[in-house]
This record gives C-alpha cells, sequence and structure tokens, in this order.
C-alpha cells in the first residue's frame, strides 16, 4: 500500500495544474498564519487586558462572514471566470491585510477582519470546486484532500515558530507586510494556472442561485449527515481551542509553552490520519471513517472529563487532532459526490457556510460553558453533543448510498441554456449549434438511472 501512495503522490504532482493551485494555498496559508500572531499583538498593543476580548470579537465576525458571504459569492462566480475570480480576490486581500499596519483603533480591527473574511469566504469555496474539478480520480482527490489538510495543520505548527523569526529581526506590524506578499505571490501563481471554466445546470438567475446552492445541499440525505457531523466537529474543535489554554493554566497549572504543546500535539494527531487516510479508505467505507471519528471524538471528551494529568491529556489530544481528521479530509469527497460537476461552486459555498454556522455557534457556547459548568462538566457535555450529532448523522446516512438512482420525469416545457452531452436534452445538434445554447422543448416522461444529484433538472431527491 505504500507503493500504491507514493505512486498517488507522484501522479498527483505530475498534475501541473494543481501543482500551481496548491502552491497558492501553502504560500497564503504560511501569510495568513504569521498575521493571526501578528493580530494578536496588535489586540495587545491597543487594548491591552481586553485582547482577549478583541479576539473573541474579531473571530465571531469572521464566522458571521463566512457563514452570510459564502454562499452569496457561491451565486455570483456563476458570471465571472474561476481564475479571474480567485486572482482579484487574492490582490484584494493583499491590500487589506496591509491596511491592518497602519490600525490605531479597535473598530479598524473589527472592519478589516470582516472585509478579510468575507474575501477569504468568496475564494475557498471556489477554491475546493477548482480543485474538486480538475483532480477527476477519486483516489487522486481523496490525495489532493490530504495534502490539503496537511498544509493547515502545518500552517498552525509553524506558523507561532515563523512569525518568532520575524519578531526577532522587525516590529509586528511587519508582519502583515509579509502576508500581503504572500498573497500577491498566491494570485501570481493562480495567473499561471489555466483553470477551466465551468458551466452551470441552473439558470443565470442570482437569486435562483443564491437559493439553489444551500437548498441542494440540505435536500441532499448524506449532506445532511454530513452537516450533522460538523456540529460534532464544531463542538470538540471549539472547546480544544477556547478551553486548552483554560485547562493548561487553571487545572494543570502549566505555562503559556504548555498551551502551544498541546495544540500542537492535536495537530500532530491529524496529519498522521491525514497521512494515512488516503490508504485507507481505499479498503473502508467513508461511513466507517466518519464513525471512527466520532467514537475518536467521544473517547477525548469523555475522558478529558475525568480531568487527567499533562501526559493522558496530551495522548487525548492527539486522538481529537486524529478523530476531527477522519471527519473533516472525507468531507469534501462527499460534497463533490454529491454534486453535478458544473454546480461544484454551489455545493462547497453551501458547505462552507453551512459549516461555518457550526463553529459560530460552538465557540460561544463552549466558551461559556467552561466559564459556568467548570471545564469537567464542559467536557462531558461536549462528548454527549458529539454522540448525539454522530447518531443522528448515522440514521439520516442512505444505507445503502447508492451513487446511480433510478427515478422519473413527468413531462413538461421549458428552455434553458445546455450543451451537447446533457442526456437530458438528446435533440439534433447540427454543425452550426454552439455546444452552450438555448431553446424551448419540451421533456417527455421518462424513467431511468444514472448517478443522482440535486440540479435543475432534479429538484428533490427520489423517494424509496
Amino acid at each position: 500500500m505504500k507503493n500504491q501512495q507514493q505512486s498517488l503522490a507522484a501522479s498527483l504532482f505530475q498534475n501541473r495544474l494543481w501543482c500551481k493551485l496548491f502552491a497558492a494555498q501553502v504560500i497564503s496559508l504560511a501569510g495568513s498564519g504569521v498575521t493571526t500572531v501578528a493580530l494578536a499583538l496588535l489586540a495587545w498593543h491597543l487594548a491591552e487586558g481586553n485582547a482577549g476580548e478583541v479576539l473573541g470579537l474579531a473571530l465571531a465576525l469572521k464566522m458571521i462572514a463566512s457563514v452570510t458571504i459564502a454562499p452569496l459569492a457561491g451565486s455570483v462566480v456563476r458570471r465571472v471566470p474561476r481564475r479571474r475570480w480567485l486572482i482579484v480576490l487574492d490582490l484584494l486581500r493583499a491590500g487589506l491585510v496591509l491596511l491592518l499596519a497602519f490600525v490605531t483603533e479597535i473598530w479598524q480591527i473589527y472592519l478589516l477582519i470582516f472585509l478579510m473574511s468575507s474575501l477569504s469566504a468568496g475564494f475557498t469555496p471556489v477554491y475546493q470546486a477548482v480543485v474538486a474539478d480538475i483532480v477527476s480520480e477519486k483516489e487522486l482527490y481523496t490525495k489532493a484532500l490530504s495534502f490539503s489538510r496537511i498544509a493547515y495543520d502545518l500552517e498552525q505548527l509553524l506558523s507561532p515558530a515563523l512569525a518568532a523569526l520575524l519578531l526577532s529581526v522587525m516590529g509586528f506590524s511587519w508582519l502583515f507586510l509579509f502576508d500581503s506578499l504572500s498573497f500577491l505571490l498566491s494570485a501570481l501563481f493562480l495567473f499561471w494556472a489555466v483553470i477551466p471554466c465551468a458551466a452551470s445546470s441552473t439558470p443565470d438567475n442570482f437569486f435562483a442561485n443564491l437559493k439553489f446552492g444551500l437548498s441542494a445541499y440540505l435536500k441532499t440525505p448524506r449532506l445532511r449527515a454530513l452537516l450533522c457531523l460538523y456540529v460534532a466537529v464544531a463542538s470538540a474543535s471549539a472547546l480544544m481551542i477556547t478551553g486548552t489554554v483554560v485547562y493548561v493554566s487553571e487545572i494543570l497549572g502549566r505555562g503559556e509553552g504548555s498551551t502551544a504543546v498541546a495544540l500542537a500535539v492535536s495537530g500532530c494527531g491529524s496529519m498522521v490520519v491525514a497521512l494515512l487516510l488516503p490508504g485507507i479508505l481505499e479498503k473502508i467505507s467513508i461511513v466507517r471513517s466518519f464513525a471512527v471519528g466520532i467514537i475518536c471524538l467521544c473517547i477525548g471528551l469523555g475522558f478529558a472529563s475525568f480531568l487527567p494529568g499533562w501526559v493522558l491529556f496530551l495522548f487525548l489530544w492527539f486522538i481529537l487532532g486524529a478523530g476531527l481528521t477522519c471527519i473533516q479530509l472525507p468531507a469534501g469527497l462527499l460534497v463533490r459526490m454529491s454534486s453535478h460537476p458544473d454546480d461544484l461552486a454551489s455545493y462547497f459555498s453551501a458547505n462552507f457556510s453551512l459549516s461555518h454556522l457550526c463553529w459560530l455557534v460552538a465557540y460561544p457556547v463552549s466558551g461559556f460553558l467552561g466559564v459556568h459548568l467548570g471545564m469537567g462538566g464542559t467536557f462531558l457535555l461536549m462528548a454527549a453533543v458529539v454522540f448525539v450529532s454522530g447518531a443522528v448523522a448515522w440514521r439520516i446516512y442512505p444505507q445503502p448510498d447508492l451513487l446511480e438512482i433510478a427515478h422519473g420525469h413527468t413531462a413538461f416545457v421549458h428552455s434553458h441554456v445546455h450543451d451537447h452531452e446533457d442526456r437530458h436534452h438528446q435533440h439534433i445538434h447540427t454543425d452550426s449549434t454552439d455546444e452552450g445554447h438555448s431553446l424551448i422543448h419540451r421533456h417527455e416522461e421518462i424513467r431511468h438511472c444514472h448517478a443522482f444529484t440535486i440540479d435543475f433538472h432534479h429538484p428533490y431527491w427520489p423517494r424509496d
């Protein structure tokens, strides 16, 4: 299996378009990680003792932007070339992050963070859709998701060290310049990339497209199950982020460096799974990976409720990091298999928005519970939330999960743009007919079987 995984990695890196996109992602992640450190220092510089409150509100604004802007972006991007869209957003982010170096008031932090997060909410789902589009084979796409997960984990581990290195030779305001340059380099790699244009299976109507992504996502049973799993992921990860420093400092009585070590151990657990899971998913189903993830989260949070010592705490955090990746890495596979290729941006935008809605709720709830229930009670309650979320997801997920579903269409007349390969428009095409064209046409009543996704011709999931 090791040789097979090496072969897959080699094949993936032969995809020059993916390599350029991955390079753009890694560079922008490095800059963003450094900015996270610089932002904390800026908040301390302006607010001193209230820096935690400032960062908490900034994080909430980031989540609000992610929830509200992503569906809008999924609708707008259908009207513009994806390559141009991604480059423009990178350039705008480069300009905005540079403005953080000139901030003198706390409200300016809030405004710029909201705008930056809005641009990221427009960028990330489209980037994910492009990767899903250009890496067509399931095994290679799983490997691409693995590399993406590892990049995120390495950013969390290495960015503080990189920031510390830069701070040894410059002031924290200059770190924002570093991030700005990273976005410019990312835009340069995207400029060199030839990203194919995407068609759409839905009419060119902004409000229809805005509704389509969220509606299609929630009408798909396996994606409704995925949303329940995101509740579990958000509950566990939010408590890890908000509760680690409290547990390490107040319960264990250790210093700030121990908090970084605990989070680093969690990141190591995530990376180990990210390296191994692509090969494992060739032998087990995605559902089993999800089940293992839920079990790991329940074990980690459940045993943490007994307030363990330092060594066991680190072991539990390793398990939690592994469990989170068992769920988050295959999630991209589930979104792609549930979407028509032309609608990937809408589905990934809905996934981005709804998953961040879970975090928007989980962050303040975990912080509130930690204060009023204590860490032991909060760990136990969140373990229960994870268990219930996993049970509901298991109940919702279709068994068996068939990709090709027999279904029927009633007769109707309509008009919209379609191409020659559309299975629902097998009329006569001449040499002069454009590849993408529109005409008023009638669909006869028909029953057939093919890979089923919610789209313009399939607005509802078939009943059993």
